[in-house]
């Protein structure tokens, strides 16, 4: 008996973000001046530069798992380092193969559920490391543009620019916003919720509405009663942001070993850092997943006036395999920690458990 496979709105798309992924690559291979071309000319690419790269986004990688270490052990005192480099490796997996990495806190969370980390506490914990994230991000874009005032004024010539700059910074800061308010106003948080979730039941794309505005109040519960705990360690949030400033900078001094790789020498290293930060800022929201086309598309806009004809599209695609798709291949082995259930799935199941969980706690005091 033959097993019919629907074909479905999610598989097209992943089909589409595959076939742009391989066209990338092909592109800044076999085009011309490409990788490919560069290969086969007289410059010499350096090995010393290309191995401080891939050192520096392991940095990168090694930063995430530690922080997350950090924010865990503040009441997990059994959560070891390897624990922290699965979830660290399993949300940088899921953020990159899904949609403005939307996939990686909630498989995080279900990680961290099967260790024993309760759900409210991990989820506030990953949404202040998060916040913290985009705090420092925004930070470092903003400092770098006045930092570069003419640089980047030069670069918002091209209309394309503009629109990303745009999209990105408009993303970010709404993102945000939205973080902030989560974390300091859980009472316009519930009603705003609510309020969604009414609208979304008038239009019949929400049914059990009762239901899942009870499901919704006790998981904002859960999130605040945990939150409000982690304001009270200061010196962990400046730590965490101090790793997170680190973690940035190692990952924005990859394309400047790229850079140095191909025996190039007259940009700073600042000039290269601020620039990589602009790319990050205005590509990371990009509803694609890994920002694919919108991440080559930023680096050829900023770097142009960095690298040679000849060396543009084959530092793009270097590049490319350091900072994406070798995150990809390294992390890969981990996600079948998660392997299963649909993201959404799992964090249902994890918040009913939850709730039996509080439910016979509280029958138990009663």
């Amino acid at each position: 008996m033959k097993i019919k496979k629907k074909i479905t709105g999610k598989l097209i798309f992943n089909i589409l973000v595959a076939g742009l992924c391989l066209f990338m690559i092909f592109y800044f291979f076999y085009s011309e001046n490409g990788l490919n071309d560069l290969l086969h000319s007289a410059v010499q690419i350096s090995l010393f530069w290309l191995l401080a790269a891939i050192g520096f986004q392991l940095l990168y990688m090694f930063i995430e798992a530690l922080i997350i270490y950090y924010f865990i052990r503040i009441d997990y005192k059994n959560f070891k380092f390897f624990d922290a480099v699965k979830v660290a490796f399993v949300g940088l997996f899921w953020c990159a193969v899904t949609p403005s990495s939307t996939g990686g806190q909630p498989m995080q969370i279900y990680l961290l559920h099967s260790m024993g980390i309760d759900i409210g506490y991990s989820t506030s914990r990953l949404i202040q490391k998060f916040l913290i994230y985009q705090v420092v991000l925004t930070s470092i874009s903003i400092l770098a543009f006045f930092y570069k005032l003419n640089f980047f004024v030069d670069a918002l010539s091209s209309t394309i620019v503009v629109l990303f700059i745009i999209v990105g910074f408009g993303s970010q800061l709404l993102i945000t916003g939205a973080l902030v308010l989560v974390s300091f106003k859980p009472n316009i948080t519930k009603k705003f919720i609510f309020f969604i979730a009414k609208i979304l039941s008038k239009i019949r794309l929400v049914k059990n509405i009762d239901e899942k505005t009870a499901n919704i109040q006790k998981q904002l519960d859960l999130f605040h009663s945990s939150n409000s705990e982690l304001y009270k360690h200061k010196k962990t949030l400046a730590v965490t942001a101090f790793l997170t400033f680190i973690q940035f900078l190692a990952m924005f001094t990859v394309p400047y070993c790229v850079y140095r790789s191909f025996g190039l020498n007259q940009a700073t290293p600042t000039d290269m850092i601020s620039s990589q930060a602009f790319v990050n800022l205005v590509s990371g929201m990009i509803p694609i997943p890994g920002a694919s086309g919108a991440a080559e598309l930023g680096f050829t806009a900023f770097f142009n006036n960095f690298f040679t004809p000849e060396t543009l599209k084959g530092a793009t695609l270097i590049w490319r395999m350091i900072n994406y798709y070798g995150v990809v291949l390294v992390t890969a082995p981990f996600a079948y920690i998660t392997n299963g259930k649909t993201r959404s799935a799992r964090i249902e199941t994890i918040v009913e458990n939850e709730m039996n969980e509080k439910s016979k706690d509280d029958a138990v005091r009663k």
